[in-house]
């Protein structure tokens, strides 16, 4: 049922609502309102009716390309093909499009995304914002609602969503903020809405790049491509961010639905943020060392552990120490700065309090005062701290000779150190992996022979830093 209105809150506007991809969408939005930043521009919500009207014209005049292409991989095919993915069944993409004119095509797309005028606005509230809606809307136009559990094909008797003109165009624009790949399509997301505008903004102009020039079936070869370009974003991000970051990976087709969210917590993305700058910046290069393989680049790697298993970054930074003392019979030249890394991300990400890395730290110099100087403790503790059953017996008998021939009036190994090291359930693993480069930091200082260059890796550095990372230095 439609009625005639003229009230102030239907003006065209746009209003941000608790749905990630209406927001991404709606900075996009913003972006093309700012005609790819020829203009400044604006958060979403400032945006005049005239300007939406003119972001909604740059959309519709992209989707115009595709009437004269014959495929998704002819010059104006981009949107095309990723209308597969976004809005299947759309009006461009329809089964029996081929047989259709250039007319009947043009007619049809027009058809399809005609803004509704203020006078035919529903009577029922937009599921988003609240405000009334301009129609009900399906799979045809918007991606799913928030998890494939509540996916928006229409059910037969049902008209869809009810959405107003504003969050209709977000959802619109959403396109131009996601990065295509491998099928699936991928957009970042955080409710801190300086840093969506940036990431969201960027993104859309990227897109609007490559629609000119490429078709929507490349794809990156690159491993762990979306987290890694999401993590460049963190670190180029100057500002104080507010709250977490998300990867939505989704696919909207007809052969399958999905939605993954890949979350950063709040202080994991500000550590990363933090990295690009300050003390941490050396130990972000040797992070992406030790996380190098063969077949990925350690940028690749350690992108996925911080999405996926955040825990792992400190054990690949302790593996990789202890490959190459075991390999060199030197102390790494990466320690010291790596151990400093690795304490710091603990205390900030993993909540490893300040007690706990001081207990941490002096037992490690006190392992490292033992060792140092005689090669073949070092490889008694080498071969010791492999097990806790194999360390745990190692402590002992040192505690037990300090305890017999020593003059020191502090224990080997406290009770509290002990317990951080074999009775903290699951951190039992961290504390050890802290310990061993605590000590390797300690060694590093207190045996000047045993150093080795640290510029000998940097090789593993450079091939896992390519440049085929978009970040776009381009000014907001």
């Amino acid at each position: 049922m439609s009625v005639t209105t003229s009230r102030a809150e239907d003006v065209l506007s746009i209003r941000l609502t608790a749905h990630p991809m209406q927001r991404v969408g709606a900075f996009a939005l913003a972006l093309l309102a700012a005609d790819g930043r020829r203009r400044a521009m604006k958060h979403p919500e400032e945006l005049t009716p005239e300007e939406i009207r003119s972001a909604n014209e740059v959309m519709t005049k992209d989707l115009e390309a595709t009437v004269d292409a014959a495929d998704s991989k002819q010059p104006g095919g981009f949107w095309l093909g990723a209308s597969y993915l976004f809005w299947p069944n759309c009006a461009i993409n329809t089964t029996n499009r081929k047989k259709r004119s250039r007319e009947e095509r043009w007619a049809k797309l027009y058809e399809w995304r005609d803004l509704p005028e203020t006078e035919t606005l529903l009577e029922a509230p937009c599921v988003l914002c609240g405000r009334r809606a301009c129609g009900w809307y399906g799979k045809v136009d918007v991606p799913l609602a928030s998890s494939t559990s509540y996916r928006n094909t229409t059910v037969p008797g049902h008209e869809g969503l009810a959405l107003c003109r504003g969050c209709l165009l977000s959802f619109y624009a959403l396109p131009y903020a996601c990065e295509i790949s491998g099928g699936r399509a991928a957009v970042v997301h955080s409710w801190d809405d300086r840093f969506l505008a940036r990431v969201a903004g960027r993104q859309a102009k990227r897109m609007l790049g490559r629609a000119l020039l490429s078709s929507a079936a490349a794809s990156s070869p690159v491993p762990y491509a979306r987290q890694r370009r999401a993590i460049a974003a963190l670190r180029g991000y100057e500002e104080e961010l507010t709250d977490g970051v998300e990867l939505l990976v989704f696919t909207n087709s007809n052969k399958e639905q999905e939605l993954t969210v890949h979350s950063l917590e709040q202080p994991l993305a500000e550590w990363i943020s933090g990295s690009a700058q300050g003390p941490h910046t050396v130990g972000w290069g040797y992070l992406c060392r030790a996380h190098h393989t063969d077949k990925i680049p350690g940028t690749a790697l350690l992108a996925r552990n911080l999405f996926a298993e955040p825990q792992r970054v400190v054990s690949s930074a302790a593996s990789y120490t202890r490959r190459l003392l075991e390999e060199t019979e030197q102390v790494p030249g990466e320690s010291p700065v790596l151990a400093e890394t690795c304490f710091s991300y603990s205390a900030k990400v993993l909540m490893v309090t300040e007690n706990e890395s001081r207990e941490i730290r002096e037992l490690a110099h006190r392992i490292a005062a033992t060792v140092s100087g005689e090669l073949t403790e070092l490889k008694k503790y080498l071969q010791a701290q492999r097990t806790a059953k194999t360390l745990k017996a190692w402590l002992r008998r040192k505690a037990t000779d300090t305890a017999l021939f020593s003059t020191a009036h502090e224990p080997f190994v406290t009770e509290r150190q002990w317990l951080l090291l074999f009775d903290s359930e699951e951190r039992s693993y961290l504390h050890r992996d802290l310990l061993f480069l605590g000590v390797l930091a300690e060694l590093h200082k207190l045996s000047p022979g045993w150093r080795d260059d640290p510029e000998a890796r940097s090789v593993l550095e450079e091939a896992a830093d390519p440049d085929d990372i978009d970040t776009d230095d381009s000014e907001d």
